[in-house]
């Protein structure tokens, strides 16, 4: 086990209850981006789809931290890269195990791109949901992403139209969700979008609209692992096949042999406490924003972290960091920079 999930079990200890807002992990980020900044950005929060679109999340206003820093040469105005994190926290972007994000953003931040890191956990007041995934609901971290992009489009250094966002695990199904007409046209103004999107191993089982809505302006490229345990290739190739019938610009791409995290600098190793839903039906929320089930007869146990259908353990990691690193460039000077 690689020292960063030894780090998020001690701050679990030390932090039972995270009821108040958590000292953000982002300015470790000075280290590596001499010229950057800590900014603060209105959000809410919110439990489920139905509060954003009934507006019940304005009622649970939060300012979230992110990191951004532009390009040293040239006044701008720069295109932006966006990254989103996982569910070990914003204390992966300056692990030592978890390089990738930094070394990637460090060397398009050369050619012309400003960068930001968002923060979803630490004002939720915890730096990990790893022992618990709904410490913070996926739907907040949807709105959190749209108003980064929000705050962007009042910014005289950045180019709006040439905004793009990247993550992995629960980072990736952010960066998938940003293409979701539904939610842009809720909390943002309509003219606004992503122009660029690169999930990597999603969930595509939950948390996601069956019958997707895609913006078609955002150009979405997902890759995942053939042979991920964690979240499995076969659900979000049945996604994103949803997408791209509605009318999405996405491509799917299934790396042979890779795994959960694969990018992280170190060979997959087993994880014995994730929780695998591989054996449950899909929840997917409908039109209606109610979760609908591939299984309609399935009973979910009343504690549903307890349901039979959950198993333990999958493997994270991969070391693909060098190898992925050329195409993951190459596509986003593609779609920022021409």
């Amino acid at each position: 086990m690689k020292k960063i999930f030894l780090i998020l079990i001690c701050l679990l200890i030390a932090n039972p209850a995270f009821a108040a807002p958590l000292k953000s992990p982002l300015d470790k980020l000075l280290k590596y981006f001499k010229n950057g900044e800590m900014i603060k950005i209105q959000s809410y929060t919110a439990k489920n789809f139905i509060e954003i679109k009934d507006g019940t999340y304005k009622k649970s206003p939060i300012e979230i931290d992110t990191f951004i820093s532009y390009p040293k040469k040239g006044d701008g105005p720069f295109p932006v890269l966006v990254f989103a994190h996982a569910s070990g926290g914003p204390l992966l972007f300056t692990d030592e195990w978890f390089k990738f994000n930094r070394q990637v953003a460090k060397l398009l931040q050369k050619k012309g791109i400003a960068v930001m890191f968002l923060d979803n956990f630490a004002p939720r007041g915890t730096y990990t949901t790893y022992a618990n995934q709904q410490k913070v609901t996926h739907w907040s971290t949807y709105i959190d992403a749209f108003k980064a992009l929000e705050y962007l489009s009042k910014q005289p250094k950045v180019n709006i139209k040439k905004i793009g966002i990247t993550g992995w695990s629960r980072g990736g199904m952010i960066s998938l969700m940003v293409a979701e007409k539904r939610l842009r046209d809720i909390l943002v103004s309509k003219d606004l979008y992503f122009a660029a999107a690169q999930p990597r191993s999603p969930d595509c089982t939950t948390n996601m609209f069956r019958n997707p809505q895609p913006i078609k302006e955002t150009k979405t490229w997902m890759v995942l692992g053939g042979a991920d345990d964690y979240t499995l290739a076969e659900d979000c190739v049945e996604q994103g096949e949803r997408i791209k019938a509605n009318g999405g610009d996405i491509e799917i791409t299934v790396k042979k042999g890779w795994g959960h995290g694969f990018t992280a600098n170190y060979e997959a190793e087993y994880e014995g406490d994730s929780m695998i839903f591989h054996n449950c039906p899909d929840s997917l929320m409908e039109d209606d924003g109610t979760y609908g089930t591939s299984d309609p007869n399935y009973k979910w146990a009343k504690e549903w972290w307890n349901d039979p259908c959950i198993t333990r353990g999958a493997h994270i990691g991969g070391n693909k960091g060098g190898t992925f690193k050329g195409p993951f460039l190459k596509f986003f000077k593609k779609n920022l920079l021409n």
